[in-house]
């Protein structure tokens, strides 16, 4: 199928294989009995559930595999009329469809959309029938409504695997989750077509364990659409963005280009209550840390795609984020100290990329990243014994990273497929924190580090559908990893299974391992003073960790979706806090735990009442292992259950007016030596389409009760800490959007000059 030619809801026909002895065939014409090639077709029972989908050909015909007795076909086009017909034949016959004068109004199909399928192993998941049933701001927004994914902190997780790993149109970049996310943020979720949801990514995506790959929607042949929108919010501070998109399609050329500027300002609040020992005494600290950060982004998005012929198309494409003159303040007020700190932060992104497909199986890409940020530190403190301290430094850190990749795969005898490619990746890491002033601190000191970063891996792997309805995927991937003085060869292996005996059941099972590794500014010795009480320190020598998981997922009348997970993580890393036996000092640190396991099990319920509501209810039952035998003198062997509720809920007025209702609550739960409070949140939003659907005015306020604020506690082997930590997590939105564009007229009309004299 050409990726070119998939429009509107050509997504859902993902997975299906071709028999030659159950298909229904037939033919789409205009009005002119010409044929009309790239037309979605949808069939469904006459209850409208989904049953398959195809694209029809460029001589007008198409074949769908299931062969009901009753079915009904739905027909659309960007250039032509939606129609539905009936059928109760193999041969469809002839479905004839009119010419309509095309403004880029939204073409409504009647029937419900499956609420997602399944192909090798994936869940693909249909984001514009997402966006119909919820209000969503933006792609990242909503991803995050999709069943087991949630925004933990601005980082998504899914249930069932401790790490998600966000990739682009099917292949990892050199953009950081961070930064990926961010550009998601200022992505308007019309852009995206599908999100694939892989407990055990193939290897030819080059990511391992779990990812959601974001598949950007294409536009018809000769079409220009553009997106304009602007949005204010308020937390606690006023934030407020714009963006600027258009796709233009001409020919066997594409252009995407999108802006999005953006001032935020943010208060995060820290209420820190903590009993140290030391030196035979007990101290009680305690303190209001207020986080005030404020300063404009600007986000630039550029891809040019040529289609150099029907199997061979190349794209080129650039990612910049520019954020100058940052400003930000750390205030903490208690009675073991008061602080002030002066933050300056400016930072600049650009990624630029280049990527062939061919027509016998080949991949080719390139990626390269420059990432550089300088933070300015002024910490002034006067503690309660009237002692004062001054810390005057200043934090770099520069990235060069460059990634190139071939990927091929082949068709053998007997419907396997033979697939198999490399990557290089190269990453050159500088960091320094260099002090200009100091006073008062002892043990304060320069520090800088340059890594050097270089993983290699290759892949082999095997594909077969079988007509039973089961498909599998075996696959080893081989890698080399390098880091400073850390060298390692490494084999994963991985496998996935998906039997359909019929429309109604689904069953997945997949296993997979992969490596975990740190973060650059942690591979480095470095302390970090956040007040005259609170460090954040890193140390040398964090070893990578080692993940194995199994999951299994079993799918009813594509809707209903039941999983099974365990995970195991060896040399697990993270951050947790320590009191110092030395000092009055509370520590931040990243380090290896001997391992992380996890296990349990998740439910996701949708339903609806008539055409005005529409809900989803999921459920995850969770066990969680956290052992370390050398944090600090304190070692731990902890398990805990836990359990998440949420409910997503979509009201519909008439087609033009909606609501939301959504609630979440997760109990407490276990991190090394910590323990998370439980938390519940309630977001409600309203959105109000008009102007034929052109344009949108959308009311949101996360978070109505402010309570979505994460509580940690810490009473492990003498160590005594309570810390309430989060943003003004109630916030009030207001976004306003507005579509335009339509289709380019191929034909050139003749103008009829007699009546100017010739």
């Amino acid at each position: 199928m050409n990726s070119k030619r998939i429009i509107g809801l050509s997504m859902i026909c993902a997975g299906f294989s071709a028999s030659a002895f159950c298909q229904t065939t037939g033919k789409i014409l205009d009005t002119n009995q010409q044929p009309v090639g790239g037309a979605t077709v949808i069939m469904q029972l006459p209850d409208s559930t989904y049953l398959g989908a195809a694209i029809s050909a460029a001589d007008g015909t198409f074949v769908l595999e299931p062969e009901p007795e009753d079915y009904q076909l739905i027909v659309q086009h960007l250039l032509y009329q939606t129609r539905q017909v009936k059928g109760q034949a193999r041969d469809a016959g002839i479905i004839t469809l009119e010419q309509k004068d095309y403004n880029l109004d939204e073409v409504v199909v009647e029937g419900e959309r499956p609420f997602v399928t399944v192909e090798q192993g994936k869940l693909n998941y249909n984001i514009s029938a997402i966006s119909e049933k919820h209000i969503v701001n933006n792609a990242y927004e909503a991803i995050c409504k999709l069943p087991g994914v949630q925004d933990r902190s601005g980082k998504l997780s899914l249930v069932g695997a401790k790490d998600v790993t966000v990739i682009l149109n099917g292949k990892a970049s050199t953009l950081t989750q961070e930064q990926l996310i961010e550009m998601l943020k200022n992505t308007s979720a019309s852009q995206v077509q599908t999100a694939e949801v892989m407990y055990s990514t193939p290897p030819e995506y080059h990511v391992r364990g779990a990812a959601i790959n974001i598949v950007t929607a294409k536009a018809a042949d000769n079409t220009l659409r553009s997106e304009l929108s602007a949005s204010y919010s308020n937390q606690y501070f006023s934030s407020y963005s714009g963006n600027v998109n258009f796709l233009l399609t001409k020919g066997k050329s594409s252009l995407n280009v999108s802006y999005n500027p953006g001032y935020s300002h943010i208060m995060t609040v820290m209420d820190l209550a903590s009993q140290h020992t030391y030196d035979g005494k007990v101290y009680d600290i305690t303190q209001t840390q207020k986080i005030n950060t404020k300063g404009w982004k600007h986000n630039i998005y550029a891809e040019y795609g040529y289609q150099i012929n029907e199997d061979n198309e190349l794209s080129v494409g650039y990612n910049g984020a520019l954020s100058d003159n940052g400003k930000g303040t750390i205030d903490v007020n208690g009675n073991f100290q008061n602080s002030h700190n002066d933050k300056l932060q400016d930072s600049r992104l650009h990624n630029v990329f280049a990527r062939y497909s061919s027509g016998f199986g080949l991949d080719l890409g390139v990626d390269y990243t420059d990432y550089t940020m300088n933070d300015k530190n002024r910490l002034e403190s006067e503690l309660t014994d009237n002692t004062r301290q001054l810390l005057d430094y200043t934090s770099d850190q520069k990235i060069r990273k460059f990634s190139v990749y071939a990927d091929q795969s082949h068709g053998l005898a007997n419907d396997w497929t033979l697939k198999y490619g490399v990557r290089y990746d190269y990453t050159d890491n500088k960091n320094a924190q260099f002090f200009n002033q100091t006073e008062g601190k002892e043990g304060v000191c320069n520090s800088s580090s340059r890594l050097y970063e270089q993983i290699t891996n290759f892949y082999g792997g095997f594909d077969k559908e079988f007509e039973n309805g089961l498909s599998l995927s075996l696959s080893a991937t081989g890698e080399y990893y390098s880091i400073g003085d850390y060298h390692k060869w490494a084999v994963y292996p991985q496998a996935s299974l998906t039997y359909s005996p019929s429309e109604k059941h689904t069953f997945m099972l997949g296993v997979s391992s992969e490596k975990d590794y740190p973060a650059y500014w942690d591979m480095q010795t470095s302390t970090t003073y956040m007040n005259a009480y609170e460090e954040i320190r890193t140390i040398e020598g964090l070893r990578p960790a080692n993940v194995y998981s199994v999951n299994a997922n079993y799918l009813f009348l594509q809707q209903y979706m039941l999983s099974l997970f365990y995970e195991r993580t060896n040399d697990y890393f993270t951050m947790d806090m320590y009191q110092a036996k030395d000092r009055l000092a509370l520590i931040y640190r990243t380090q290896n735990w001997n391992y992380y396991q996890s296990f349990g099990m998740s439910a996701n319920i949708p339903f609806s009442i008539g055409g005005w509501l529409s809900s989803q209810m999921n459920a995850t039952v969770v066990n969680d292992r956290n052992r370390c035998d050398n944090f600090w003198d304190i070692p731990f062997d902890r398990k805990k259950w836990a359990c998440m509720l949420g409910m997503q809920n979509h009201f519909s007025v008439g087609s033009t007016l909606g609501f939301d209702l959504d609630a979440m609550y997760r109990s407490s739960m276990i991190s090394g030596i910590s323990d998370t409070r439980p938390v519940f949140t309630v977001n409600v939003g309203a959105q109000w389409n008009f102007l034929k659907d052109k344009a949108s005015l959308s009311l949101n306020c996360s978070d109505l009760f402010d309570t979505m604020r994460m509580k940690v506690r810490n009473r492990h082997a003498g160590q005594y800490v309570d810390l309430n930590m989060g943003q003004y997590s109630r916030t009030v939105s207001v976004k306003f959007v507005y579509r335009f564009g339509g289709s380019i007229s191929k034909e050139k009309k003749e103008v009829d000059a007699s009546r100017f004299g010739r």
